[in-house]
C-alpha cells in the first residue's frame, strides 16, 4: 500500500486516527501486512482486550485503545488485515486494523514506546 493511500484511509479527525495520519504525513515508517486468509475482527478484539488491560494496569500511556477494541468487537467475524506505523521520536507505535480488502481502516490505537522502554529493568537493577 502506498503512503498517500494509507493517509487517505485514516480519515477520522479525532484521537489515534488523527495522530497516526499526522505521523505518516511527517514521514513515519509503516507497513501493511497481507495475511492469507485475513483474520476475524473478534479474534483481534480478544487479543487486544487483554493487551489493553495489561497496558492500563502498568500505567502505559495509550491512545484510542478502548475504542479500537470496541470497534473490533462490533465487527464480529469481519475479516481484517493489520498495519503498523512507527514514530522514532517520540517513540510511538500505532496499530492499524484494515478491512480484508484494504479499503478502509476500521480501528487504530497507539502505544507510547518511550514510556515502555523506560519501565524495563536495567541490567544494574537485576543484579
Amino acid at each position: 500500500m502506498e503512503r498517500d493511500r494509507l493517509i487517505q484511509l485514516l480519515s477520522e479527525d479525532a484521537g489515534a486516527f488523527s495522530y497516526c495520519r499526522q505521523a505518516l504525513q511527517a514521514g513515519a515508517n509503516f507497513r501493511v501486512f497481507d495475511a492469507h486468509p485475513p483474520v476475524a475482527a473478534n479474534h483481534f478484539a480478544n487479543v487486544y482486550a487483554g493487551r489493553e488491560r495489561r497496558m492500563r494496569a502498568a500505567g502505559t500511556p495509550t491512545l484510542g485503545f478502548p475504542d479500537a477494541v470496541q470497534r473490533l468487537r462490533d465487527l464480529g467475524d469481519q475479516p481484517l488485515q493489520l498495519g503498523e506505523v512507527g514514530v522514532a521520536s517520540p517513540a510511538y507505535h500505532f496499530q492499524l486494523f484494515l478491512t480484508g480488502d484494504l479499503s478502509a481502516v476500521v480501528a487504530c490505537l497507539g502505544v507510547d514506546l518511550h514510556w515502555l522502554a523506560s519501565r524495563k529493568p536495567q541490567q544494574s537493577d537485576t543484579v
